[in-house]
């Protein structure tokens, strides 16, 4: 594709390329955290335990890590492959790949389904990162309408994330009028969670189509036509012309992720439930959340032993348990709206209906286990003794509910200040890229300022209320998210044609995504265990030490930042 002059505006095909790269950052975005969404009441369902169960939050801690690390590995291996078959290719490649994982994981019937194909979803996002910002900046070769079109196609990387909060709030009201979904028994083919996750298939079929009527890179293919494209290699980016712009990439992308996911990603769940105006519903909730921790360790420790031991000697009995839990938990719901006081007259009508019908059912399952089980009560025992502790776990959740409500409230709108500010961020380095300003004292113009707000948000502001708070989080949203867009722009500069896709990846993938991300454990796990005041303000604090420690060392590394001339140079 020729370039325009940079006069003139763009053209068709370069409005479409445009539109390709909004959707495939915004959806980049949306995959990635529809995780917190789903995740607890995905494996809860999978496992056939209660959300708040250690087992479930041991595997939910456990994804973290696996999916950043296929992410990491697979997503380097994606940059080589878009710099030896190409930008395009790569890029449908990827987006098909993390548009149909999504939609497999809402299937899955396993916990190692539902970790594979969520992994695969990862690896899918981390590819069409590196792949897209390469195709972007070698299809626009005119400066100005490079910039521009890298700064505002990744500010719709920010919009993803209230896309997914919309699509999920939208499931949540009309999951009545939803179809069951096909999956097998005793798993519920109506969960919330397994349509959010089919959501993720939207961008599949526009880009698809979209992606008939734009080019591969010119600059690429004239070369491999040529003859004269050198195959990329990784040992490449260590050689001594490389090796400074491969390091100091990779640690300001760490440092970027090291902010994100060391702070930012933790505030919602860790930090923001230990703000002042909660003390009230932590006082509530403590006592029925050392009841339910005694009650969960029961389930793990002496009813799921008996369960197991007796669903091994009585075949179908694991199948014929899990009807029954499915069974009681539609009675509780119905029971629920029932009991509702702002439930319609038709709603109730509805419920009435199922009431009965569920209650039936629950009849006849009584009367398959007591069949089932003629010859072994002890495994008839197992399973009532397993559905009484459920039921006590039930309605322990019953109670810490509106306390709870109240948390997680709070909680999603400091996440909301942060995704506001990110975006914001973004657009903030899509007008500045633009200007004269090197490419050191532009990223310092978030640095600086980032190095003090971290300290003072989560060292001061915390203790201060969710007022204050949520002006700091935004803030230092602002100056993390930010990065990401600049180095998305930076990257596709620095390193020659050939290697571009796979040193931009060695950047994002292994310097953010496997080193950066790790961030989070440092300072959960290592630093505010070691710190004084309650759980939440250990975490706050080890947030404050973490994130100011990463801008710190992003400001030394920004002094080392070599000139972006290889694009121009190649």
């Amino acid at each position: 594709m020729n370039a325009a002059p940079a006069h003139r505006g763009l053209t068709l095909t370069q409005w479409l390329v445009i539109l390709i790269a909004a959707i495939g950052f915004a959806f980049d975005t949306y995959e990635l955290l529809m995780f917190p969404l789903i995740g607890a009441p995905a494996v809860a369902e999978l496992l056939q335990l209660p959300p708040n169960n250690p087992l479930v939050t041991e595997w939910l801690g456990k994804m973290l890590w696996i999916t950043a690390l296929c992410g990491g590995v697979f997503g380097l291996l994606g940059g080589w492959l878009t710099d030896r078959f190409g930008r395009r290719t790569i890029l449908a490649v990827s987006i098909a790949l993390y548009s149909c994982s999504p939609a497999l994981a809402a299937m899955s019937t396993s916990i190692g389904e539902f970790v594979f194909f969520r992994s695969a979803t990862f690896v899918g996002v981390c590819v069409e990162f590196v792949a897209a910002v390469t195709w972007l900046a070698e299809l626009f070769p005119d400066r100005k309408h490079k910039e521009k079109a890298l700064g505002w196609t990744q500010a719709f990387a920010s919009i993803g994330g209230l896309m997914v909060t919309g699509v999920s709030a939208w499931i949540l009201a009309h999951l009545d009028s939803l179809p069951t979904l096909p999956v097998a028994e005793p798993f519920n083919g109506h969960s919330s969670w397994r349509f959010l996750l089919l959501s993720g298939l939207i961008p599949a079929l526009p880009i698809a189509v979209l992606l008939l009527f734009v080019p591969e890179s010119q600059a690429w293919q004239e070369r491999r036509k040529a003859g004269t494209l050198r195959r990329p290699s990784f040992g490449e980016l260590f050689s001594p012309a490389l090796r400074r712009t491969t390091l100091v990439t990779a640690a300001l992308s760490a440092c970027a992720y090291g902010a994100a996911f060391g702070a930012l990603q933790l505030t919602p769940t860790r930090i923001a439930p230990g703000l002042p105006d909660l003390a009230e519903q932590r006082t509530t909730l403590q006592p029925l959340q050392e009841e339910a921790k005694a009650l969960n360790l029961q389930l793990l420790k002496t009813n799921l032993p008996a369960f197991n031991q007796a669903a091994a000697a009585v075949p179908g009995l694991r199948q014929l348990a899990g009807q029954r839990i499915k069974t009681r938990q539609g009675i509780s719901a119905a029971r629920r709206t029932l009991d509702n006081a702002i439930a319609t007259d038709a709603q109730k009508e509805k419920s009435r209906a199922q009431l009965g019908g569920l209650t039936n059912t629950l009849a006849s399952l009584d009367q398959k286990l007591t069949e089932l089980t003629t010859d072994k009560p002890e495994a008839k025992k197992a399973v009532l003794d397993r559905e009484k502790t459920l039921a006590l776990i039930a309605a322990n959740r019953v109670k810490q509910d509106p306390s709870d409500s109240s948390v997680k409230k709070v909680g999603n709108e400091v996440q909301f200040w942060q995704e506001t500010g990110g975006l914001l961020g973004r657009i903030a380095l899509a007008l500045l890229v633009v200007t004269t300003v090197s490419r050191g004292l532009l990223l310092r113009l978030f640095l600086i300022p980032g190095l003090v707000l971290y300290a003072l948000t989560y060292g001061t502001l915390f203790h201060s209320g969710q007022e204050m708070f949520q002006w700091g989080i935004a803030l230092c949203g602002f100056m993390t998210v930010a990065q990401f867009s600049y180095m998305g722009e930076y990257l596709p500069k620095v390193f020659p044609l050939h290697l571009r896709g796979t040193g931009g990846s060695f950047a994002t993938n292994v310097g953010g995504r496997m080193i950066g991300t790790s961030a989070a454990f440092l300072t959960t796990n290592l630093i505010a265990p070691r710190l004084s005041g309650s759980t939440f303000q250990q975490v706050a604090t080890g947030a404050a030490i973490v994130g100011t420690a990463v801008f710190a060392i992003a400001i030394v590394c920004s002094f080392l930042l070599p000139k972006p001339t290889a694009i121009e140079q190649d």
